[in-house]
């Protein structure tokens, strides 16, 4: 009894020191929320699904192509794939999706406080759920699957494998994508959840942009580089900058580092001061699949196409409905005077609350300001619907398929090997946030030819094959960006080059095809489909879509012998090549 007494007496009298905060370096745990914010995690913490210290390839809400990145990438302990990856917290396996795009073979746990936990690029599955995917596929007689198990068929608990970490789908290397969702189908930032990650050290800053506004139209003027200090300070080469408007925007390069790796890390939120009133403020804790293209008017993504550089806009663009801004007064804008400069302070920071920071001081400058490009004719209001039909083109552009009002640019001029002009409708550095259709009425096709027509987009050399229907005499699609298009036939069936087969397999425990279409494909178009069969009987064929070969491992459905493999490949337009040959097994 006198040892509990003294223990109580210790425990009130030196309390155990709390969890650190955000604010604080430190080795990432379970954190206490910033006041006001709220509490993410109302269960206890999840485990690493991998059991050691991380290192990170990739964060939650970096900028992505035409997306956020919806949870951490972990880097593979040895650069290999093949790494022990383990359920974060209890539950039951609630969806496997096989696909050779995306998050390629993906496990979704489902959890009792609602929660879902998600494990994707892996390499494969614990035997038990290998057997189960392979019957899957047979039964389906399909390489990409997505398969919804009953809740008590697969159960796991807390730390349990599950699968082994890889490199399929949209990977660049052997990682694991591990997210956590809510019942809302919203993607949360993992290190909410209590994932160990060390990190002590500030965001880097790069450069700043400024931009004009003029007629609601933001403008670019000036990118400035800046350099760095100890402490997270960083400087311009000159701190006071005039600029030739009465309302600057401001857009930042910015890149979180981790000790442990070189990568560069997208930061968690950005704050923008005035005069030290706090101006603009995100950061990175949730958001929707729904809102994911949104990324687009978060970027500056002008400049991301022509120079590849990731600036944050640090102002808001009137169709931006991303709900990840704690601040916005005036959309960011800052309001400029000749009389007197602004200071402008910019805090960039990372999860464990390591913090950098920008100061400079702004000015008006004296004169007229420069106009803004201006055709009126055809002026398009970001909110409203806009058609357009000139000759042989017409477009239709839905309201809120733009971020910001713009003045369109067309041209028609002629193009060799097409069946019509070439149609430059705008730009493709203007994003989209949805498709929008464009129809065309080419010049005469013969009859033969009519099913095999598309509209195909032109980037610098290369056509691209968007689609198209018939409605009359036009031929219609919807595209999902600006761009050169034009009407062209695919006659071409799609190739097919034997990687590894010969007459003779019997020593080789797989067979592999490259297979390629003489056209890309995107918006309406769809994919090169393909099928497989041994001695007339279907077989699985798993494709990486990133080398475009497709792979069989045999199984015991192949015995010795000898067999006839017949491999049909078939584009969009319907055009089929197929490959025959007898082997041995």
């Amino acid at each position: 009894m006198m040892r509990l007494f003294l223990f109580l007496i210790a425990w009130v009298l030196f309390p155990h020191p709390k969890h650190p905060t955000r604010h604080h370096t430190a080795i990432i745990k379970s954190t206490k929320p910033e006041p006001g914010k709220t509490e993410l995690n109302s269960a206890a913490a999840f485990l690493s699904p991998v059991h050691r210290a991380i290192s990170l390839s990739g964060t939650f809400g970096e900028l992505r192509p035409n997306h956020f990145h919806a949870g951490l990438d972990i880097k593979s302990a040895n650069g290999r794939i093949g790494e022990a990856v383990y359920s974060t917290a209890k539950g039951y396996i609630a969806r496997i999706k096989i696909s050779a795009y995306g998050y390629g073979r993906a496990i979704y746990i489902q959890h009792p406080d609602g929660k879902m936990s998600v494990y994707g690029h892996l390499d494969h599955f614990t035997p038990e759920l290998n057997n189960y995917i392979l019957k899957e596929h047979y039964k389906r007689k399909k390489f990409e699957i997505d398969v919804n198990p009953p809740p008590g068929l697969f159960t796991v608990s807390q730390g349990q494998l599950i699968a082994y970490m890889g490199n399929s789908g949209s990977s660049t290397g052997p990682h694991l994508h591990f997210e956590i969702r809510n019942s809302a189908e919203e993607v949360l930032n993992p290190l909410e959840f209590g994932i160990p990650l060390r990190d002590d050290k500030a965001p880097d800053i790069y450069a700043i942009k400024l931009y004009s506004q003029n007629q609601g139209i933001s403008l670019p003027l000036m990118n400035l580089p800046v350099s760095g200090e100890p402490q997270g300070a960083f400087k311009l080469a000159q701190d006071s900058i005039i600029v030739n408007s009465d309302f600057a925007g401001l857009a930042i390069k910015t890149f979180d580092e981790l000790p442990q790796n070189n990568s560069r890390l997208g930061v968690y939120g950005i704050k923008l001061f005035c005069d030290d009133e706090l101006k603009y403020h995100f950061d990175m804790k949730a958001f929707s699949f729904d809102e994911m293209r949104y990324s687009n008017a978060h970027r500056d993504y002008e400049e991301e196409v022509k120079s590849s550089q990731r600036f944050h806009r640090l102002f808001r663009l009137a169709g931006n409905k991303l709900p990840i801004y704690q601040q916005s007064v005036n959309d960011g804008w800052i309001a400029l005077s000749t009389q007197i400069f602004k200071k402008i302070k910019i805090e960039v920071y990372d999860y464990a609350g390591n913090v950098s920071f920008l100061q400079f001081y702004v000015k008006q400058a004296l004169g007229p300001m420069s106009a803004a490009p201006n055709d009126n004719t055809r002026y398009v209001n970001y909110a409203l619907p806009y058609k357009m039909e000139d000759g042989n083109f017409k477009m239709n552009i839905p309201a809120n398929r733009l971020y910001a009002d713009i003045f369109l640019k067309y041209e028609q001029t002629p193009v060799e090997n097409a069946y019509s002009d070439l149609y430059k409708v705008h730009d493709s550095t203007i994003p989209l946030h949805k498709s929008f259709s464009i129809s065309i009425k080419p010049r005469v096709l013969p009859a033969n030819l009519k099913n095999k027509a598309v509209i195909a987009s032109l980037r610098g050399r290369t056509w691209s094959n968007q689609g198209g229907t018939w409605d009359g005499e036009w031929l219609q699609t919807d595209v999902n960006s600006f761009g050169n298009y034009a009407v062209m036939v695919d006659t071409e069936a799609p190739s097919i080059k034997p990687i590894i087969f010969t007459t003779d397999m019997k020593k080789r425990s797989l067979m592999a095809f490259k297979i390629t279409d003489n056209f890309g494909v995107s918006g309406k178009a769809d994919e090169i489909t393909y099928n497989a069969y041994i001695d007339d009987q279907w077989i699985l064929m798993e494709l990486d879509s990133k080398t475009d070969i497709i792979t069989h491992h045999f199984d015991s459905r192949t015995t010795p012998g000898k067999h006839q493999l017949r491999l049909r490949v078939k584009d969009d337009r319907g055009n089929e090549k197929t490959f025959v040959q007898t082997f041995v097994k």
